[in-house]
């Protein structure tokens, strides 16, 4: 009786649990129990995983990121574009999971959430779209926890959020707007962020520019910050920024005080060294002697070059240019991976060279910059152009001095050649052992290399097989590759590609280059010879180019004429070294009484001496000012077209004038081809060479064009172009330009098998009348929406008057199309796309990504639109809307 009694009672219990969970699953009653089974679940179930999940990952977003202390650091890291692609899956799944627990777990009773981690989960959704770069949808997320959980703990963070999300969308008068609201609110939570609060704030200023008014927001932030790891970022980037106002006293301070933080290794390096740099005044010594003490420590072993970096500029903060050139020369050859830190120590003695006139060493530093930094260097632009144009004067130089050692060289005795001759065969026999020694020793290093060094708190070896072999053991293979990249910057790869002169002359480089770390090499024997074959080990190969009569010293001559001149030219008109440029064209009169160049020469100094008297500032304490120059052109060449420039200097100076607004014209257009707008470049050229037959740059824009057509990647389109260079401007230097191009896609096809070029699918056809613009989007770049809304705000502004409706659809599951419709003709919508690409703010981040962009009739749109063919459509509209064939 007692057991059917407890079993009775046992069924009850358990039946009593069950009404009362299924009581408590429903959302709609407010009752005690409801509300603490769906807290419970969406915390534990839902939420919970999903923060921790999307934690972890930010964690280790947060932890693989590289700092460019280079640049002012991040004050929030938000990780790269691949970082945002790496993170999707995971963060999908976080969106997944509160998404659920939304939807199951909502407790909206008469307009009020009882369920208090709903707003939670939607907080971590719009972290989640924020972190993987979908803006806009983070942007609605944050939005709407701020509106519809008025007075809950999250609204006020997710407005600061929201204010984040307009930052990273360049939406800054928004994001200040929420951060006022923020600031205004009466009362905000006890778990507040406040020191996010301010750091958001001088993350915005920071990006208006404003960079006194952050220093105040982030002063406040790093005194106030809660993570250690913030607040060590934080200090940093205010030393940066009192750097950048000029303010050395507190950054050199600013710089001690995070160095006395334990910061991470790299930071707390790094602050050290920028101490360094900040300091300004009073005795360096102890700074020195800090920086020797660093050098003895082999945990900065990667770090020596950036040593000897800061002891070179406070060499220069010294007035020691001689001590700062040895420093930096050093940090150059003890350089191993850090690439950015070689390129600042090239580029320091390049601008040092450069500044003191001596071209040749600033040459070869500049163009082993060159080969280190990228194009989105702030410096890159003006580092190639002064590379080049030092490549030609360095040319020239060389000229000048090759012929006058050959000329020295032909006035010895035949003993006294044969004597010399056998000096500089020893020479380089010495050269050639001393290399093969080297290249013997590093094949031993390769074959058995020595293992490296444990470093302070690392392990030892890892074991294992592999680790014996060279190609099996990634720090060897990497630090070989450092070696090369050290010695040898970025190279192609291509035989004997160490020489330039690969066989044996009076006047062939050494096998130390100048001595010059930016240039150094060093030959061995050509492939496949033996050493008695060596054009070198042949006395006679160093007569070859030796003038030995009256016409090869003509011609010896001719070359000096003309390298002094061209050295001249670009002296004046390119480095604005006047000083040289007087003294190259001084030479070349006193040398040759009536050569090629005699005339131009003596106008040249005309035009210079000319220029100084109108200064007002010149003295001619010589006799030989503009007039000296005007009467020896008349006297001479009366019948010139230099005469008749001295006489009429108003002639010159409308001609300049002229010359320097289409140069600007040409400058401006070429920034836009470097840009990417290539379709507006075409327009452009065409406009110039339709209607402009007097432009003296004609021929370059003619060039310009066939670089342009290349940029749209239609092979066929592109040779034409280049044959039409060469074609019509047969003998310039932009033909033989084009001709090189030629020949290098000539080499390229006969190397690969090149397939047919898109045939036009079949159906397409121009006609005038009704067009749209079409812009091919991929689906990986993010919310169509958001793009659609910009192109529209875009249109317009600049289509005033005009109803230009933005649709998109679905092309493939990797392309939307977004089409803006309608235009009358095709010259309005080709108007539309020429300035679609050549908006700079607006737009960015669609415009600049290289994105398809055709203007299409409605039927042409539907043949698109079945075939799928982008790349078709592509070659007929290049052909028919670009190069004009209609």
């Amino acid at each position: 009786m007692s057991r059917t009694t407890a079993t009775a009672s046992t069924f009850g219990l358990a039946l009593a649990l069950v009404v009362l969970v299924l009581a408590g699953c429903s959302t709609e009653k407010d009752a005690f129990l409801n509300r603490t089974f769906h807290r419970l679940t969406t915390r534990d179930n839902g939420w919970f995983n999903a923060n921790t999940k999307l934690d972890e990952r930010v964690a280790e977003m947060e932890k693989a990121y590289e700092f460019d202390f280079d640049e002012v650091l991040p004050i929030f890291i938000v990780g790269s574009e691949e970082d945002a692609k790496a993170m999707v899956p995971d963060m999908e799944k976080c969106i997944e999971k509160c998404s659920t627990v939304i939807d199951r777990h909502n407790m909206e009773i008469a307009g009020k959430q009882k369920n208090v981690w709903i707003d939670d989960s939607y907080f971590v959704i719009g972290k989640a779209h924020f972190y993987k770069r979908s803006y806009f949808d983070a942007e609605r997320t944050f939005d709407y926890i701020g509106r519809r959980f008025k007075g809950e703990d999250r609204q006020a963070e997710a407005r600061l959020w929201l204010a984040r999300t307009y930052i990273e969308g360049q939406q800054y008068a928004k994001a200040q707007s929420v951060l006022d609201e923020v600031k205004n609110m009466k009362e905000l939570p006890k778990r507040f962020p406040h020191d996010h609060l301010s750091a958001v704030q001088a993350d915005l200023d920071l990006r208006r520019g404003k960079v006194d008014d952050a220093i105040v927001s982030l002063e406040r932030a790093a005194t106030i910050a809660e993570a250690k790891s913030d607040r060590v970022r934080w200090s940093f980037i205010l030393a940066q920024l009192y750097q950048v106002k000029g303010q050395e006293d507190k950054a050199v301070a600013q710089y001690q005080k995070v160095a006395r933080m334990n910061p991470p290794y790299e930071m707390g390096f790094h602050a050290q060294i920028f101490e360094v740099l900040a300091f300004d005044r009073g005795s360096s010594d102890a700074l020195r002697k800090r920086l020797r003490r660093m050098l003895k420590d082999e945990k900065h072993v990667d770090h020596f070059d950036m040593i000897h970096y800061a002891l070179a500029d406070l060499d220069l903060k010294e007035n020691k240019d001689s001590a700062a050139i040895v420093e930096l020369k050093t940090s150059c050859r003890v350089s191993t991976t850090d690439t950015r830190q070689k390129a600042k120590s090239f580029l320091r003695l390049a601008d040092l060279y450069f500044d003191d006139r001596v071209y040749p060493a600033a040459q070869a530093y500049y163009d082993s910059t060159v080969s280190l930094i990228d194009e989105e260097h702030k410096r890159f632009e003006e580092v190639s152009t002064r590379a080049e144009v030092l490549g030609e004067l360095v040319e020239q130089l060389n000229i000048i001095a090759r012929e006058d050692s050959l000329q020295a060289f032909a006035q010895l005795d035949p003993k006294e050649q044969e004597k010399q001759i056998r000096r500089m065969i020893k020479e380089r026999e010495r050269a050639e052992e001393e290399k093969k020694a080297q290249e013997a020793e590093s094949r031993e290093l390769t074959t058995n290399p020595t293992p490296d060094a444990p470093k302070p708190g690392g392990g030892g070896s890892t074991g294992g097989d592999k680790g014996n072999w060279y190609f099996y053991n990634p720090q060897q293979v990497s630090r070989g590759a450092a070696e090369f990249k050290k010695k040898w910057g970025n190279r192609p790869l291509e035989d004997n590609w160490r020489r330039k002169d690969k066989g044996g002359s009076l006047t062939s480089e050494s096998p130390e280059e100048g001595g010059e770390e930016a240039a150094e090499g060093s030959d061995g024997k050509e492939g496949g010879k033996e050493a008695g074959d060596e054009p070198w080990k042949d006395p006679a190969s160093y007569m070859k180019d030796v003038p030995s009569d009256t016409a090869a010293l003509a011609a010896s001559n001719a070359k000096v004429c003309s390298a002094l001149y061209v050295a001249g030219t670009i002296y004046k008109e390119k480095l604005r070294d006047i000083d040289n440029a007087i003294e190259s064209f001084e030479v070349l009169n006193n040398r040759f009484e009536d050569c090629r160049y005699t005339p131009e020469s003596h106008y040249q100094l005309y035009r210079i001496y000319l220029d100084k008297e109108r200064t007002g500032n010149f003295f001619d304490l010589e006799g030989k000012g503009s007039k000296y120059y005007a009467d020896i052109i008349i006297e001479r060449w009366p019948d010139s077209e230099f005469a008749r420039l001295v006489k009429d200097p108003a002639l010159l100076m409308n001609d300049e004038k002229n010359r320097q607004q289409e140069e600007a014209a040409y400058e401006a257009l070429y920034r836009e081809h470097r840009n990417g707008n290539h379709l507006q470049v075409i327009t452009g050229c065409n406009t110039v060479l339709a209607n402009e037959p007097a432009n003296h740059l004609r021929a370059k824009y003619q060039l310009l064009k066939a670089m342009a057509v290349g940029g749209l990647h239609q092979p066929d389109a592109f040779r034409a172009a280049l044959t039409e260079v060469v074609t019509l401007y047969a003998g310039t230097d932009e033909a033989k330009a084009a001709a090189d191009i030629l020949a290098a896609l000539d080499k390229q096809a006969a190397g690969t098998k090149v397939s047919e070029a898109t045939a036009e699918p079949e159906g397409y056809q121009f006609e005038e009348g009704t067009h749209q613009v079409l812009l091919i989007y991929p689906t990986s770049a993010g919310s169509v929406d958001q793009a659609k809304a910009r192109i529209s705000d875009f249109c317009a502004q600049v289509m005033r008057g005009e109803k230009i409706d933005v649709t998109s659809s679905l092309l493939d599951d990797q392309q939307r199309l977004v089409v803006l419709s309608s235009f009358p003709s095709s010259e309005k919508a080709m108007e539309l796309i020429g300035l679609f690409q050549a908006e700079r703010s607006k737009l960015r981040g669609i415009n600049d990504k290289g994105y398809p962009l055709f203007a299409i009739t409605p039927g042409n749109f539907a043949l698109l639109f079945k075939s799928k063919d982008v790349e078709g459509y592509r070659a007929f509209f290049l052909e028919r809307y670009v190069t004009g064939k209609k």
